[in-house]
């Protein structure tokens, strides 16, 4: 599955303007991403705890040995979507930046971030979403599969090294492999 030996008229479709200007870096796996993930879902637990259904580590800081961008991901999941729209104001008290549906239509991402780097993304689905399995699926998937974990983890430092202000092209490319991979499960 490697797109970097493709030329750049690759024919990919997807809009790049929401990450303009957007900084990334990744980094090899760091442990400390499970304490981070646990500090922040307690401290969501406390406020909002009564509301959420379920509460899991996603994305790449997820999965041992996986490199990545070190942003917590953490999915919610909520009895409808409109229960996560009324978190808004507690959730900005806890520093979180309202981004509304801006993932997929039916969900809700939150952010949080500190001088200009993103450390966490809160995604909010109601319960039953299609996306909460093919998420939890993929998680479950790279956990038992290191080989594929090695594969994403190059794929991910050679797109850095290629696009490395350019964090658009970095997602292009990189949403192409997964999708591949989650067309083959």
């Amino acid at each position: 599955m490697n797109l970097l030996n493709r030329n750049n008229s690759v024919n990919l479709y997807m809009s790049t303007e929401k990450y303009e200007g957007r900084k990334y870096t990744i980094q090899n796996y760091d442990p400390n991403w499970v304490k981070r993930y646990n500090f922040e879902a307690d401290n969501l637990r406390e406020v909002i705890g009564d509301k959420i259904l379920y509460i899991e580590h996603i994305g790449s800081t997820a999965v041992p040995g996986l490199s990545g961008k070190p942003t917590i991901d953490i999915l919610i999941t909520v009895k409808t979507i409109e229960t996560a729209d009324g978190f808004t104001d507690i959730l900005k008290q806890q520093g979180y930046n309202f981004l509304g549906q801006y993932v997929m239509e039916g969900s809700r991402l939150n952010t949080k971030e500190k001088d200009g780097e993103r450390l966490v993304n809160l995604h909010f689905f109601h319960k039953g979403h299609k996306h909460i399995y093919e998420m939890l699926h993929l998680r479950s998937y790279l956990r038992s599969h290191p080989e594929t974990v090695n594969e994403y983890s190059q794929l991910k430092f050679d797109l850095v090294e290629r696009y490395p202000d350019d964090y658009g092209s970095y997602r292009k490319y990189k949403d192409a492999w997964m999708n591949k991979l989650k067309n083959k499960l």
